[in-house]
């Protein structure tokens, strides 16, 4: 192999002979005892894929996933729809969370986790069939309760204001009484009673681009709603408020439409991450289009009446049992644990995503107590949401300017100096980039090679991958 002075001498002639697009080629001829693979026209490839490894599409849900009655209900319906297993499963599990309500939860400290979950159905492309999971699902409910479906399932959301006004409470005024000039309480709405909302947004893009509108406030509405709290407007003209909301998203979006919309500020704001992501794409090809049959429908609607009938009869908190208790603390170190940039942004709030997965699991067994295999459950499908985040964003930082000098030095290495003046066109301060390279540095994502020169030494950094094929660094 060539000395660590040859190559970064080759690395030295190959910029400047990079403008009159002879680089590729001097490399070669320099670079003689690189194996086999990496002359001749795979030196151009290689060079140019110097990139992390394409993420696979996440695998299949394990069949803990499927575990008791909503396994039932997919395995049911499955043949009859090209929808992916997991958007009916995921789909099922948000609705049945929100017809619930509020009567039934788990503790965690301080912390109460209901059973409304948000859900992310993300589509390979358009006709990924992310929408047909929602006809078996609307189907059930309106069999079992066709008044929910009429006023408590909403398609779209336009504003933070009209969830808002969807389930508010009753609003009270102060008015002048004519007579006596003095002011008394009336409520000048009723407000509605149910609070329990579930919304389906089968162009969730939609929701994205309205978040980015000034004065906006769907963002943090959303936010509250999942955390089951107050939810209000700070808007002296919307004197709405709801105390008890249950609400439950289900959402529909391709890669694309997320990759583009989703803003950093959504990322890292805790919107991203109180939603499940699931990559979907059609199970199969049925040109017919069959129909569930009613016997089909009958038998999960006898067994979900079932479970809405114990949920009544058993009202309140639902504690782990022992067994489960224990697993909790051996894998609540695994979903507590941090990750970097926008996967760990997205990712964080796992643990609590668990909680309330494993819940939904108990209430489908009927179960007064959750136990190790609803928390198993629960994983499986937590696990795949994880690799559905990390197959839509990749090696993505969260960070414009990491990102940035990563996809320029995966073309080819470059000083700081370069970075600041070729990446950036000066427009970002020194400093920055300075803190950026040495965040990259630390995450073993790019390295320098220092090269000795008559008056200081240089400083080129090169990505890792690089710095290991052609750098001499050890492996």
């Amino acid at each position: 192999m060539e000395t660590k002075a040859e190559v970064l001498k080759a690395i030295r002639e190959f910029k400047e002979k990079t403008a009159k697009k002879e680089g590729v080629a001097f490399l070669q001829s320099l670079i003689t005892s690189l194996p086999q693979q990496y002359q001749e026209n795979n030196i151009q490839q290689d060079y140019a894929n110097d990139i992390e490894e394409a993420i696979p599409w996440p695998e299949d849900l394990p069949e803990e996933a499927y575990h008791g009655l909503i396994g039932e209900i997919v395995r049911a319906i499955e043949p009859y729809t090209e929808a992916d297993n997991v958007a009916l499963l995921m789909s099922f599990l948000t609705a049945i969370g929100n017809y619930i309500g509020k009567d039934i939860y788990t503790k965690v400290a301080a912390d109460t986790h209901g059973t409304n979950i948000f859900t992310l159905l993300i589509g390979d492309t358009a006709k990924a069939r992310k929408g047909t999971s929602l006809g078996p699902v609307r189907e059930v409910f309106r069999r079992i309760d066709e008044e929910y479906i009429k006023t408590k399932n909403v398609e779209g959301l336009a504003s933070g204001e009209g969830l808002i006004w969807a389930i508010r409470d009753p609003i009270v005024e102060y008015i002048k009484d004519k007579k006596t000039g003095e002011f008394k309480k009336e409520v000048v709405d009723l407000g509605v009673e149910d609070k329990r909302l579930l919304v389906t947004e089968s162009e969730f893009a939609t929701i994205l681009k309205r978040m980015q509108r000034e004065g906006n406030i769907l963002s943090p509405i959303i936010r509250q709603a999942w955390d089951g709290y107050k939810i209000q407007s700070l808007s002296k003209n919307n004197p709405a408020i709801v105390t008890e909301p249950h609400v439950s998203i289900i959402g529909h979006i391709t890669v694309e439409e997320l990759r583009n919309h989703l803003r950093n500020v959504e990322l890292f704001n805790g919107f991203a991450n109180r939603f499940i992501w699931q990559c979907v794409r059609r199970s199969k090809l049925l040109p017919e289009g069959p129909v569930v049959p009613d016997a089909v429908y009958n038998e999960i609607i006898q067994k979900l009446v079932d479970v809405f009938k114990w949920v009544k009869e058993n009202k309140g908190e639902i504690y782990r049992d022992d067994e489960a208790t224990e697993f909790w603390k051996v894998v609540y170190p695994m979903l507590t644990e941090g990750k970097d940039g926008t996967i760990g942004a997205i990712t964080s709030r796992a643990e609590a995503q668990v909680l309330r997965l494993s819940l939904l699991y108990a209430i489908l067994d009927k179960s007064k107590v959750i136990k190790r295999r609803h928390i198993e459950s629960a994983i499986a499908i937590w696990q795949r949401s994880e690799q559905s985040v990390e197959f839509v964003f990749g090696d993505k930082t969260g960070d414009t300017i990491q990102d940035s000098i990563m996809e320029a030095l995966k073309q080819k290495p470059m000083t700081q100096t370069e970075i600041y003046r070729n990446v950036f066109n000066s427009n970002v301060q020194a400093t920055k980039i300075k803190e950026a390279l040495q965040k990259l540095s630390a995450k073993g994502k790019v390295t320098c090679i220092v090269e000795q020169t008559k008056t200081k030494p240089k400083k080129i950094w090169v990505t890792v991958e690089w710095a290991k094929k052609y750098g001499n660094l050890k492996q």
